[in-house]
Order: C-alpha cells, then structure tokens, then sequence
C-alpha cells in the first residue's frame, strides 16, 4: 500500500535553492514548494511502503547539504 507524506525542511540560508532542487529530482518526489514560517519548504512524497519513506528522508534528503532539519507528516486519509 503506498505511503503519502509530506515533509517539511528547514534549510541554510545560503544553500535553499541547491538543495531544493536536489530534492526536487528524487524518485518518490511529486512536488516542492518554499514556505514561509519555521520552515523552508514542503515536500510532497509518495513511496511504496514506510521502509521506502525511512530510506528516502533519512538516507536521501536528509544527506543533502545545507538541509539542516526535517519533520515527516504522514497522511492518514
């Protein structure tokens, strides 16, 4: 059953761009888009299950520099 999530970046200041559009470019990415407030951005992601979701926050987008933190919103509906 596929996992639907979104996840929100805080990023250096410095690095927003090149970093979002590393993310942008990722197997399981639907889309990306700069906010404002305590972060930078939110991604859109669908994976197929949450083993998938673990490797593409944690070993993925979380590996790009200038990506300081991250929060995982899982959609439930």
């Amino acid at each position: 059953m596929p996992v639907f999530a979104y996840v929100l970046l805080r990023c250096g200041k410095t690095r927003l761009s090149e970093a979002l559009n590393r993310v942008k470019g990722m197997e399981g990415v639907k889309s990306v888009v700069p906010i404002t407030g305590r972060f930078d951005a939110v991604v859109e992601v669908e994976t197929e299950n949450l083993k998938k979701l673990a490797e593409l926050v944690v070993g993925r987008i979380q590996a790009i520099e200038g990506i300081e933190r991250t929060e995982t919103l899982i959609a439930v509906g």
